[in-house]
Parts: C-alpha cells; sequence; structure tokens
C-alpha cells in the first residue's frame, strides 16, 4: 500500500516501524526556533527549520531531538 506524504509516494511497510512508535509518544506542537540549523521529519524526513511558513517553521515535538511534520501527525498520529 502506498501513502501519499507532502506530495511523494511511500510504502506503508517502510514507514510503518516510525509510525507506530511515533503513536507511543506524546507529542507538542510548537514553533521551530533554532538558527541555523534544520531537523527533520522522523516519518517523511521532511525538512523542519526556522521560517515564518508554518509549513516548514511549525512542528510536533517529542524529547529531546525528534520531530514530526504537521502532515504526518495528521495523517498518522492525531487520527490514531
Amino acid at each position: 500500500m502506498k501513502i501519499r506524504i507532502h506530495g511523494n509516494d511511500w510504502h506503508a511497510h517502510d514507514i510503518s516501524e516510525n509510525v507506530n512508535w511515533c503513536k507511543a509518544h506524546n507529542w507538542k506542537f510548537i514553533r521551530y526556533a533554532k538558527e541555523d540549523d534544520h531537523d527533520h521529519c522522523l516519518i517523511c524526513y521532511w525538512t523542519i527549520h526556522k521560517s515564518d511558513d508554518p509549513e516548514v517553521g511549525e512542528a510536533y515535538f517529542y524529547g529531546g531531538s525528534t520531530w514530526l511534520c504537521s502532515e504526518c501527525y495528521g495523517q498518522f498520529i492525531k487520527e490514531a
């Protein structure tokens, strides 16, 4: 089965382990604030960085450095 994230197709089996891990944790929606840096969504590897554009500048955070983009959170966690 294929899943579309940010316009890209992913095989469900390629992301299922990370999706299941993410479902087991509590996420906090925050604005990305690190200057001259970026992180990636744990599920789709979307780049998250400081920006006024909420699609890349706001995301879900867990622990010390784990991020989920809003699209993955909405698709896999919020509805879970």
